[in-house]
């Protein structure tokens, strides 16, 4: 359904995202994972027509077929919400708070679907029952702040529910919320997903969720997707060494606190920090922070090599005749 075919957003000399390649089909879901300034929040938004006006964009983004690489806001119009809706960060801030509930909800039942506002009313009671929320006619009544952090997400997922669409993206959907609370909402997104046979993909830093959440995983670094392939064989034996690393800074609950010469315990660490944009080597972006750089890895791309049927990456570790 929807397609990024060598994809790229730059701003001047700072490049946000590299000849990006995706695939998203029917029940599709994909989880995005990597650090902030990733990439992983400029392809969402480029999923949805919301790159930022300033952003220079090549390549070629399909949906159903059609081009909307520089499609007219018009045309994007009538695919968001219908074909392409999505949860944003921040539960706590994204519901207007002028507004109430029913009011917000309504509005793209009224606008995208021509409802009345009668026959929006009872759609609008039903999303709100499907999300999880208690007494939907109360709550349809009240403002945003009279919620808490968990209903206002429900209200969020039920406002990109509203018409129904092909494909939901939920960006960072459990931030600012408590484990409990975002174990919920994550376990709602796979419900909902399955119920409606619609695709998903989840953009989050916590591996945990995505590991419960996705099918299919792939791995941002520096605006470049640096590994793809299952979920589980990725989490279970990442290939590339910044998912390597990314793993590896996991926090192990079972680990005792302190080593065997009683000094406490400390994570592994990749070494260095994310460039900016502007700074990014022109080969692996990686390179610079990579335990296995090669001589040629920041001077030249590595492009995305098959490590086995299901899986890639794209590391010069993995061209012929490297070990």
């Amino acid at each position: 359904m929807f397609e990024l075919a060598d994809f790229s957003v730059s701003f001047g000399a700072a490049t946000a995202l590299r000849h990006a390649n995706l695939e998203i089909r029917k029940g599709d879901r994909l989880g995005i994972v990597g650090e902030s300034g990733s990439g992983k929040t400029m392809l969402a938004l480029c999923l949805m027509g919301m790159a930022p006006d300033a952003a220079k964009i090549s390549g070629r983004l399909r949906i159903d077929g059609q081009d909307m690489t520089h499609a007219t806001e018009n045309l994007w119009q009538q695919m968001r919400a219908r074909r392409v809706a999505m949860i944003f960060q921040e539960p706590m801030t994204a519901l207007n708070p002028l507004r109430r509930i029913g009011d917000t909800v309504m509005e793209p039942l009224i606008v995208h679907e021509g409802l009345s506002h009668a026959q929006a009313r009872t759609r609008v009671l039903a999303l709100l029952e499907e999300v999880g929320i208690p007494d939907p006619p109360a709550r349809m009544r009240m403002f945003p702040h009279e919620l808490s952090g968990g209903q206002r997400q429900r209200v969020l997922i039920a406002l990109a529910l509203a018409c129904n669409p092909a494909l939901l993206i939920a960006d960072e959907p459990t931030t600012a919320l408590d484990a409990n609370v975002a174990l919920r909402i994550t376990d709602l997104l796979v419900r909902l997903a399955r119920e409606r046979g619609m695709a998903l993909v989840f953009i989050t830093h916590d591996l945990a969720a995505v590991a419960r959440t996705t099918q299919d995983i792939v791995v941002m670094y520096g605006g470049d997707m640096v590994e793809r392939g299952p979920t589980a064989q990725v989490l279970a034996n990442p290939a590339h060494p910044y998912t390597i690393g990314l793993l590896a800074a996991r926090p192990d609950p079972a680990a005792p606190p302190r080593d065997a010469n009683g000094k406490r315990r400390r994570l592994p660490t990749l070494p260095g920090t994310v460039p900016p944009l502007s700074a990014l080597p022109q080969g692996c972006r990686f390179s610079g922070r990579c335990a296995a750089e090669l001589d040629y890895c920041a001077s030249t791309r590595a492009p995305d090599r098959p490590i086995d049927t299901h899986r890639s990456a794209a590391c010069h570790l993995f061209s012929e005749g490297t070990t």
